[in-house]
Protein backbone atom coordinates (compact mmCIF):
# COMPACT_ATOMS: atom_id res chain seq x y z
CA UNK A 1 0.00 0.00 0.00
CA UNK A 2 1.06 3.38 -0.84
CA UNK A 3 0.82 6.54 1.93
CA UNK A 4 1.28 10.09 0.03
CA UNK A 5 3.68 11.77 1.36
CA UNK A 6 2.81 15.73 0.85
CA UNK A 7 5.96 17.43 -1.05
CA UNK A 8 5.37 21.25 -2.42
CA UNK A 9 9.15 21.50 -3.80
CA UNK A 10 10.74 20.28 -6.67
CA UNK A 11 11.63 16.73 -7.40
CA UNK A 12 15.06 17.69 -7.33
CA UNK A 13 14.80 19.30 -3.75
CA UNK A 14 12.98 15.87 -2.51
CA UNK A 15 16.29 13.64 -3.95
CA UNK A 16 18.67 16.13 -2.58
CA UNK A 17 17.08 15.61 0.64
CA UNK A 18 15.66 12.61 1.02
CA UNK A 19 18.36 11.56 3.71
CA UNK A 20 16.68 14.51 6.45
CA UNK A 21 13.43 13.73 5.66
CA UNK A 22 11.31 12.68 8.72
CA UNK A 23 8.54 10.28 7.73
CA UNK A 24 5.41 9.85 10.14
CA UNK A 25 4.19 6.55 10.90
CA UNK A 26 0.67 5.48 9.72
CA UNK A 27 -2.04 5.34 13.01
CA UNK A 28 -2.55 1.87 11.97
CA UNK A 29 -2.15 -0.63 9.93
CA UNK A 30 -4.87 -1.28 6.97
CA UNK A 31 -4.50 -5.20 7.54
CA UNK A 32 -4.24 -6.11 11.03
CA UNK A 33 -4.79 -2.59 12.98
CA UNK A 34 -1.18 -2.91 15.33
CA UNK A 35 0.73 0.16 15.55
CA UNK A 36 4.57 -0.53 15.58
CA UNK A 37 6.72 -0.23 12.21
CA UNK A 38 9.81 -0.21 11.55
CA UNK A 39 11.81 0.59 8.21
CA UNK A 40 12.26 -2.15 5.62
CA UNK A 41 14.23 -0.14 3.14
CA UNK A 42 14.04 2.02 0.30
CA UNK A 43 14.03 1.43 -3.44
CA UNK A 44 14.06 4.25 -6.34
CA UNK A 45 11.64 4.54 -8.46
CA UNK A 46 11.13 6.30 -12.19
CA UNK A 47 9.69 9.40 -11.89
CA UNK A 48 9.64 11.88 -15.66
CA UNK A 49 8.14 15.56 -15.70
CA UNK A 50 8.39 18.35 -18.62
CA UNK A 51 12.18 18.38 -18.54
CA UNK A 52 13.85 15.39 -17.28
CA UNK A 53 13.97 11.93 -15.89
CA UNK A 54 14.47 11.51 -12.07
CA UNK A 55 15.46 8.42 -10.01
CA UNK A 56 13.47 8.61 -6.68
CA UNK A 57 13.89 7.19 -3.62
CA UNK A 58 11.05 5.91 -1.97
CA UNK A 59 11.15 4.58 1.64
CA UNK A 60 9.22 1.75 2.63
CA UNK A 61 7.89 0.74 6.29
CA UNK A 62 7.01 -3.15 7.58
CA UNK A 63 4.28 -3.84 10.25
CA UNK A 64 5.80 -5.93 12.95
CA UNK A 65 2.84 -7.64 13.38
CA UNK A 66 1.30 -8.61 9.81
CA UNK A 67 4.49 -7.55 7.93
CA UNK A 68 2.33 -5.77 5.11
CA UNK A 69 4.61 -3.39 3.73
CA UNK A 70 3.49 0.06 2.67
CA UNK A 71 5.27 2.72 0.67
CA UNK A 72 5.98 6.49 1.08
CA UNK A 73 5.20 7.92 -2.65
CA UNK A 74 5.91 11.88 -2.67
CA UNK A 75 2.99 13.53 -3.18
CA UNK A 76 4.76 14.47 -7.23
CA UNK A 77 4.91 10.59 -7.63
CA UNK A 78 1.48 9.24 -8.74
CA UNK A 79 0.52 5.67 -8.17
CA UNK A 80 1.18 3.01 -11.10
CA UNK A 81 2.12 6.05 -13.25
CA UNK A 82 5.98 7.67 -14.10
CA UNK A 83 4.89 10.60 -15.01
CA UNK A 84 5.13 13.48 -12.15
CA UNK A 85 1.81 15.09 -11.04
CA UNK A 86 2.65 18.69 -12.39
CA UNK A 87 3.57 16.95 -16.03
CA UNK A 88 0.13 15.66 -16.02
CA UNK A 89 -2.06 18.79 -15.10
CA UNK A 90 0.37 20.40 -17.37
CA UNK A 91 -0.91 17.74 -20.25
CA UNK A 92 -4.26 17.67 -19.10
CA UNK A 93 -4.32 21.98 -18.99
CA UNK A 94 -3.12 21.33 -22.81
CA UNK A 95 -5.21 19.35 -24.12
CA UNK A 96 -8.67 20.48 -21.62
CA UNK A 97 -8.52 24.27 -22.82
CA UNK A 98 -7.27 23.12 -26.08
CA UNK A 99 -4.17 24.95 -26.74
CA UNK A 100 -1.53 23.49 -29.37
CA UNK A 101 0.04 20.88 -27.27
CA UNK A 102 3.90 21.16 -26.80
CA UNK A 103 4.23 17.42 -26.08
CA UNK A 104 4.06 16.33 -29.33
CA UNK A 105 6.54 12.53 -28.44
CA UNK A 106 4.27 11.84 -25.59
CA UNK A 107 0.55 12.54 -27.63
CA UNK A 108 -0.71 9.14 -26.99
CA UNK A 109 -0.41 9.08 -23.49
CA UNK A 110 -1.83 12.48 -22.92
CA UNK A 111 -5.24 11.18 -24.65
CA UNK A 112 -5.25 8.53 -22.37
CA UNK A 113 -4.87 10.60 -19.42
CA UNK A 114 -7.82 12.50 -20.68
CA UNK A 115 -9.57 9.51 -21.26
CA UNK A 116 -8.88 8.58 -17.70
CA UNK A 117 -9.61 12.09 -16.18
CA UNK A 118 -13.23 11.64 -17.97
CA UNK A 119 -14.09 8.30 -16.71
CA UNK A 120 -13.44 9.86 -12.93
CA UNK A 121 -15.77 12.62 -13.31
CA UNK A 122 -17.88 11.06 -10.38
CA UNK A 123 -14.95 10.37 -8.33
CA UNK A 124 -13.23 14.33 -8.79
CA UNK A 125 -17.08 15.81 -7.92
CA UNK A 126 -17.18 13.78 -4.74
CA UNK A 127 -13.78 15.34 -3.87
CA UNK A 128 -14.42 18.48 -5.06
CA UNK A 129 -18.06 18.96 -3.38
CA UNK A 130 -16.00 17.84 0.00
CA UNK A 131 -13.69 20.65 -0.46
CA UNK A 132 -16.51 23.25 -0.53
CA UNK A 133 -17.17 23.35 -4.66
CA UNK A 134 -20.66 22.77 -5.39
CA UNK A 135 -22.08 23.79 -9.07
CA UNK A 136 -20.52 22.58 -12.00
CA UNK A 137 -22.74 22.62 -15.46
CA UNK A 138 -23.05 19.84 -17.44
CA UNK A 139 -21.87 21.63 -20.94
CA UNK A 140 -17.97 22.21 -20.49
CA UNK A 141 -17.77 20.25 -16.85
CA UNK A 142 -14.46 19.37 -17.82
CA UNK A 143 -13.11 22.88 -17.63
CA UNK A 144 -14.75 23.23 -14.94
CA UNK A 145 -13.50 20.14 -12.74
CA UNK A 146 -10.14 20.99 -14.05
CA UNK A 147 -9.97 24.65 -12.82
CA UNK A 148 -10.83 23.63 -9.22
CA UNK A 149 -8.39 20.94 -9.49
CA UNK A 150 -6.07 23.14 -10.82
CA UNK A 151 -6.34 25.33 -7.67
CA UNK A 152 -6.03 22.78 -5.00
CA UNK A 153 -2.51 21.21 -7.03
CA UNK A 154 -1.03 25.15 -6.75
CA UNK A 155 -2.02 24.83 -2.58
CA UNK A 156 -0.08 21.79 -3.26
CA UNK A 157 -2.93 19.58 -1.43
CA UNK A 158 -4.31 17.97 -4.10
CA UNK A 159 -2.73 14.45 -4.02
CA UNK A 160 -2.59 14.16 -0.44
CA UNK A 161 -6.38 15.41 -0.15
CA UNK A 162 -7.41 13.22 -3.09
CA UNK A 163 -6.40 9.53 -0.93
CA UNK A 164 -7.64 11.22 1.84
CA UNK A 165 -10.98 12.09 1.23
CA UNK A 166 -11.44 9.14 -1.82
CA UNK A 167 -9.43 6.27 -0.76
CA UNK A 168 -7.90 6.40 -4.30
CA UNK A 169 -4.88 7.86 -5.95
CA UNK A 170 -4.85 10.79 -8.03
CA UNK A 171 -5.52 9.04 -11.75
CA UNK A 172 -5.38 5.71 -10.96
CA UNK A 173 -9.29 5.61 -10.84
CA UNK A 174 -10.32 3.64 -13.67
Amino acid sequence: MQLVLPWKDRIEQYVRGFKELVFERPRRCTECGCAKYHKRGKYLRHVTDECSDHHVPIQRIRCIKCGQTHSYLPSFCISRCWFSADFIMAILSALIQKIRFKFEERRRRAYAFLRRFRRAKNLWLTFLRARGFSVFPDTKWEMAIFSALWEIHKSGTLLSGFFEETGHHFMSAK
